[in-house]
């Protein structure tokens, strides 16, 4: 697993509390296949027992365990003022 983060991002993470999760969602529609995305959230989850610590410099990053290891995470900084959040993509990595 490798996590991918720029300056914006890492600065702003270590502002709010240096901690971040991510896990996947899935959606189920009716008339469509399933869609399955990447949901962050600030701070780590109780269920710390589903997660792997992955730490990039003095940040702690939580991520599902299902999540295959040749996947690359990249975390960036989207919204503006109080509306900003981490968002997470997912790529296989090339190591």
């Amino acid at each position: 697993m490798h996590i991918e983060l720029d300056a914006n991002a890492k600065s702003w993470l270590q502002s709010k509390g240096e901690q971040v999760s991510i896990k996947t969602i899935q959606v189920n529609a009716c008339c469509a296949p399933p869609i399955q995305d990447l949901m962050t959230r600030l701070g780590k989850q109780k269920d710390l027992h589903n997660y792997v610590e992955i730490k990039v410099d003095n940040l702690s990053i939580y991520v599902e365990k299902h999540l295959s290891l040749n996947e690359k995470i990249t975390l960036k900084l989207t919204g503006f003022g109080i509306f900003k959040t981490i968002t997470a993509k997912t790529m296989t990595a090339k190591f």
